[in-house]
């Protein structure tokens, strides 16, 4: 039998030892220090990731990669009338949806086309992991409709 023939150059490395991991498809999420923003206090830390960029919070998803994986940070707008945003990966898009807080109620989107009301986000989030969500592309300027539920928390 043949011997194979012998590969020039550096050795790979070795994955079995404890010392080294094979790499990841994709990088892991950034492992950011959830800051649970005075806004945020008793919302699920399992979604809940506080006060993270908008990249990074596309990369945590995006490390799930499966559709109806999802998160909700603090809005960048830091208001109280928007305080957070709901990010769902469905279809490989990443969705940014406005939370809206008024009076005791927070509804999600810009409240054009209705809304649902619920007395927390944790209710909210609920609801939609066995009501499907609908989403909107308003990015291409099609106005593509899809729906799907919040399935998969992403670990921020």
């Amino acid at each position: 039998m043949a011997k194979p023939p012998q590969l020039k150059g550096p050795k790979p490395p070795d994955y079995r030892s404890s010392s080294s991991k094979p790499p990841a498809p994709y990088p892991p999420p950034s492992m950011v220090p959830n800051t649970m923003s005075g806004t945020g206090k008793g919302i699920d830390p399992e979604w809940y990731g506080g006060l993270v960029t908008r990249g990074q919070a596309e990369a945590s998803l995006r490390w799930v990669n499966k559709d109806g994986a999802f998160l909700v940070r603090d809005s960048s707008k830091g208001s109280s009338e928007q305080p957070y945003t709901l990010m769902v990966l469905n279809q490989g898009k990443v969705y940014n949806i406005q939370i809206r807080h008024q009076g005791n109620t927070y509804h999600l989107g810009t409240g054009l086309m209705g809304s649902e009301s619920f007395p927390g986000v944790e209710e909210m989030i609920d609801h939609h992991t066995h009501t499907p969500l609908l989403l909107i592309d308003m990015e291409n300027g099609t106005g593509a409709q899809s729906q799907c539920c919040l399935l998969h928390p992403a670990p921020l």
